[in-house]
């Protein structure tokens, strides 16, 4: 990137994270069964907190984050950090490595809002193996319309831009437009190169290029921002995604859209930093959940604010995925079963979960933003609200 978004580092003594991770597996890119449904949805509700790894959010948006962090280490309250470990934007903090000690001695400061436990997140996704009318803007011939797209309509994405934060992008993909320049990783590896195959997949339901080979996204050629939160296994930190999203608020603009097919337990930072950036006019599209429970319990999830859309899943029949979580959070139900979308090394594969039925909004968000249409209910809601099925 043209400009640093993390000042000069504090200290040489980097923050390592050890935890043991709650995600879909590579054996689950094979075809699923009821069982293996349960398993992997059931990761958000296990007890994924990361061992004596904490977030600290300060009281005021406008202090400079190093300067109260530097007073800490002066003060022997807490010991020296990264400068990655640094909030700056939608929340303002840091994370470290804290002893309960200090955890106590932190929550009496006087610019300290709250503490909470770092958590595992994890992918939203079960995989699987190996069209229909468009509106005014035509597919190219050659061009493939997968099913949901079709469904809920595409158009021209070009100069449109969506934040992908997930496990990185494919970016030898031709049919991804990618803008490697703006790209980041929070992870160890400097590299948003996908190893897992889930965000290349909602990337390509996003935005997959017009170009007369592959298939077409719902906002054709948009602009993909990958960063890169979640591992080779789909597992990541919600200090991670934190820091996804303080980077969205940094350098994205009214009208973007920001895809979070990610979960973890509640959090209040995780939710403030949405909310943050949801009222600068950028959209945010998330997915539900695949445990087939409420999801006003899981962050980001439950967050209900202007420009958040929280997505449930369904089939083409429009019959509610029995898998997908619902709830008062729930804004919008999108086609999230057996949906065509880009594997990592090229060509397709069918892919399953509330992850896939959010991409398709993500899509419609960067086209028509609050204004897009809908097509009715969708049919076997699990609570007592169905949930509109978006249209362009």
């Amino acid at each position: 990137m043209k400009q640093k978004l993390y000042k000069k580092t504090i200290s040489c003594l980097a923050l390592s994270a050890c935890f043991s991770m709650y995600s879909c597996q590579k054996e689950e890119f094979q075809p699923s069964t009821a069982a293996e449904t349960t398993s992997i949805s059931n990761a958000t509700q296990a007890k994924n907190k990361i061992e004596g790894q904490y977030i600290v959010v300060l009281k005021k948006s406008n202090t400079k984050v190093n300067r109260i962090v530097n007073a800490l280490i002066v003060k022997g309250i807490i010991t020296p950090i990264n400068s990655s470990d640094l909030l700056e934007g939608a929340v303002n903090g840091f994370v470290a490595k804290l002893t309960p000690q200090q955890v106590a001695r932190l929550e009496k400061h006087p610019d300290i809002a709250y503490i909470e436990q770092d958590q595992v997140i994890t992918s939203q996704a079960v995989m699987t193996t190996d069209s229909a009318a468009e509106e005014t803007y035509s597919a190219l011939p050659g061009e493939t319309i997968p099913q949901g797209v079709g469904m809920l309509g595409y158009s021209d994405g070009t100069g449109k831009t969506a934040w992908v934060i997930d496990s990185g992008v494919d970016l030898n993909n031709p049919d991804l437009n990618v803008d490697v320049a703006r790209s980041k990783s929070f992870l160890t590896t400097t590299s948003v190169q996908d190893g897992f195959g889930h965000g290349t997949a909602v990337a390509s339901i996003i935005g997959a290029k017009n170009d007369g080979a592959g298939i077409i996204g719902v906002a054709a050629n948009a602009t993909i921002v990958a960063l890169r939160v979640s591992d080779d296994a789909g597992a990541g930190t919600v200090s991670n995604a934190i820091k996804a999203v303080n980077q969205v608020n940094t350098y994205g603009k009214a009208g973007d859209v920001v895809n979070i097919s990610l979960a973890s337990g509640a959090s209040a930072a995780f939710d403030s930093a949405v909310k943050t950036v949801a009222a600068k006019g950028i959209f945010v599209a998330i997915a539900a959940g695949n445990s087939g429970v409420d999801c006003s319990t899981t962050s980001p999830q439950r967050v209900n604010a202007l420009n958040v859309y929280t997505v449930s899943a369904m089939d083409y029949n429009k019959n509610f995925w029995t898998s997908s979580n619902f709830g008062s959070p729930v804004d919008r139900c999108a086609p999230g079963v057996n949906i065509t979308a880009l594997k990592i090394g090229g060509g397709t594969k069918l892919v399953t979960g509330t992850s896939f039925a959010t991409p398709h909004v993500a899509g419609l968000l960067l086209l028509q933003g609050n204004a897009m249409g809908n097509m009715g209910y969708v049919t076997g809601d699990k609570d007592s609200t169905p949930d509109l099925i978006p249209h362009l």
